[in-house]
């Protein structure tokens, strides 16, 4: 029993995924990386190129996009859950939710929170750091403003099989990977280390946000991030999660299909419907919590299960 990781020290667990996580990268993302480069007769030197226009070099950063998703966060998600447990797909929480309304209450939770995750998006793009680091908040924003570039020659989508394409790539393979990666591991061992749930959410939550590295998006995906760690924490199983935030991002890419001016210019949200979608995450999560069937023991069957009564931060009995 004991040579599962989950029996060790949730910190100990964490160094571990974190070094699976870099040693993946190392020996899979950069082999792939030369490897996709080679098959699209390119260098690597025009794969790191911003030469968007050329569409071998899109093509082939098309397929590095999937690729590296899956290397970075799916395969160690999927190692380390082996590793910890004997039944790893619902340890990773691959499993049904309980109770069902779970599967409609994450995905009505992620649509209710788009007006208020877009006002905090246009909070963070008028936020500039203090004067004395204006050179890093140009650097940030001029690398923003590369990745958008790049997000929009990606999702430049022509006819429906385009728009078929990217969202399996930026909407579907994400949701599944990052979700397995950040809420199935992430956020388990943080609420281990922490001992209380909401406080292992909200760092998976800033780190999910730094992982993307766009300083003008941080505080919109901190919040979505929350919303995601919620639906996972109370449903018990990641699949409302995932659907959850496959929406989020399916409902962007076909934004831009119909716009392509949606990329760079989100539109306005009226004060009104920032408060009511506020209030209504709210409502949601507080109805999720009094249905949820989940608990501590259930979730974390380890040696220190004892240590943390199931309920006592969400206020129900022990």
């Amino acid at each position: 029993m004991t040579k599962y990781l989950k029996y060790k020290p949730a910190w100990i667990q964490l160094v571990i995924f974190g070094s699976l996580t870099f040693g993946f990268y190392l020996c899979f993302g950069l082999l792939a990386f030369f490897g996709i480069a080679k098959f699209h007769n390119l260098s690597p030197e025009q794969l790191q190129a911003t030469n968007f226009n050329d569409p071998a070099v899109l093509a082939a950063l098309k397929v590095v996009l999937a690729v590296m998703t899956i290397v970075i966060f799916l395969l160690p998600a999927l190692v380390f859950a082996y590793l910890s447990d004997k039944r790893p797909l619902q340890y990773i929480g691959l499993k049904k939710p309980a109770p069902v309304n779970f599967w409609w209450l994450g995905a009505l939770m992620m649509l209710l929170a788009f007006p208020l995750a877009s006002w905090l998006n246009q909070i963070n793009q008028n936020l500039h750091l203090p004067s004395f680091l204006k050179s890093t908040e140009d650097a940030l924003r001029t690398a923003e403003a590369n990745a958008n570039e790049l997000m929009a020659a990606m999702l430049d989508m022509r006819n429906p099989l385009d728009l078929v394409a990217m969202l399996f790539v930026v909407a579907l393979l994400p949701a599944i990977c990052e979700e397995l990666f950040f809420r199935g591991v992430l956020q388990r061992l943080f609420i281990q280390i922490f001992q209380r749930p909401w406080t292992g959410i909200i760092i998976t939550a800033i780190l999910f946000s730094a992982f993307h590295g766009q300083f003008l998006g941080f505080f919109p995906r901190v919040f979505l991030g929350i919303v995601l760690g919620a639906i996972y924490w109370y449903s018990g199983s990641i699949w409302p999660a995932i659907v959850a935030h496959f929406i989020n991002n399916a409902i962007q890419v076909v934004y831009v299909y119909k716009d392509k001016s949606y990329i760079n210019n989100e539109p306005d949200v009226q004060p009104i419907l920032v408060i009511f979608s506020a209030l209504l995450v709210v409502g949601i999560a507080w109805y999720m919590r009094r249905i949820s069937q989940t608990h501590y023991g259930e979730l974390y069957d380890t040696d220190d299960e004892l240590i943390l009564p199931s309920r006592d931060e969400e206020g129900k009995e022990k």
